[in-house]
């Protein structure tokens, strides 16, 4: 049996009503706290209401400034009213892009270098400021990661920052705080933890372990998405539970091709992160059932599907295309698209021999 660590140094907080024990979760001594998030999600789920509530006799600000793929751009925003508030603390509350900026405003809080050198390489100096991520959206599985994504948009670039520090401390997961979501966004974000278990399920870095956990976040998600797209509290629930445990496995088994081929989708045509992936599963599962070195996984992903029609019928159930041209991509972006795959770490754990070839074709077929 394969060797393994494991590792998860974020405290999490489940369940419905859990909000209400924020103060408590926070250490006394800290005084000044940041809140980051954006211009709808904190108030629309009521959480940023909530959160003033407990934090009432602490000193707080709200930063609503975030962007939806937060930018390296936004990133020196957060450096100077991170520093200029002396703050101890950053709560992130929203989805996916206000926890990946807190995470990032906490590294360069305290460190000089830029956010680009930091994805380069460059070593952080310091500790990262600590950070609590409270999620109104079920799908990235950031409160649970020691993972960001940024996009650079004067290189057209979107890409990962990974480092221990940046581990929320807390996690505070109260499914009701998505109950607002529309629904399409339930079905994107849901389709997000879906294919983050997938992958990880697949990653030549997963062990017996993650396996188990991806396999259990799957058939949550397989079985439980289209009921949370209705707006049946129960399913939400689940999705929300499913969403973090995928974030626990992508962790420690990372994410592999589907996932940067989806990035081009994102930065140049702006389809939601999630959707994007969902875009291109089923293509993606029938190249790696021919090419990949673990095609037992892979029929195995494939019969959880076969209730609901297969992968592709499960997708397009929800009223999402699973072809390319439906969002005008056009085959004279392959190239591009699979020249900026090509390069990213997410390859050498994927189970295929893989060149830019192989991935325009899959974009192709996937037209």
């Amino acid at each position: 049996m394969k060797s393994f660590e494991f590792l998860i140094p974020t405290k999490i907080v489940f369940g419905r009503g859990k909000i209400e024990t924020l103060n408590n979760e926070i250490d006394k001594n800290i005084s000044r706290i940041l809140i980051v998030t954006d211009k709808n999600s904190g108030e629309k789920s009521g959480a940023l209401k909530a959160i003033k509530t407990q934090l009432k006799d602490r000193f707080f600000e709200i930063y609503d400034g975030v962007e939806e793929n937060p930018s390296l751009q936004l990133l020196e925003d957060g450096r100077k009213v991170t520093r200029a508030g002396r703050f101890q603390l950053i709560i992130a509350v929203g989805g996916g892009s206000p926890m990946d900026a807190a995470k990032g405003f906490a590294v360069l809080a305290t460190n000089d270098g830029s956010m680009r050198e930091y994805m380069q390489g460059r070593a952080l100096e310091n500790k990262p400021l600590p950070v609590i991520c409270i999620p109104t959206t079920s799908g990235t599985g950031s409160e649970v990661t020691p993972y960001a994504v940024f996009s650079d948009h004067e290189q057209g670039f979107k890409g990962g920052f990974a480092h221990p520090g940046i581990f929320p401390i807390i996690s505070i997961i109260d499914p009701e705080l998505t109950f607002s979501m529309p629904s399409q966004l339930v079905v994107n974000t849901g389709l997000d933890a879906l294919t983050h278990a997938i992958e990880s399920y697949l990653s030549t870095d997963s062990n017996i372990l993650t396996d188990a956990l991806a396999l259990h976040s799957i058939k949550t998600i397989i079985e439980n998405l289209s009921d949370a797209a209705k707006m049946d509290e129960e399913a939400m629930c689940l999705i929300s539970y499913a969403s973090m445990v995928a974030g626990i496995v992508i962790t420690h088994a990372g994410t592999i091709l589907l996932h940067i081929m989806g990035y081009p989708l994102t930065i140049y045509h702006n389809i939601h992160h999630g959707k994007a992936n969902a875009i291109l599963l089923p293509q993606f599962l029938e190249f790696m059932l021919v090419n990949s070195t673990v095609k037992e996984k892979v029929a195995e992903i494939d019969n959880l599907f076969k209730p609901f029609g297969g992968s592709r019928k499960y997708i397009e159930d929800f009223g999402i295309s699973t072809r390319l041209s439906t969002y005008g991509i056009k085959e004279s972006e392959l190239k591009l698209f699979a020249e900026k795959t090509i390069v990213k770490g997410d390859i050498k754990i994927t189970p295929a021999h893989l060149t830019v070839d192989t991935i325009i074709k899959i974009y192709t077929d996937t037209l």
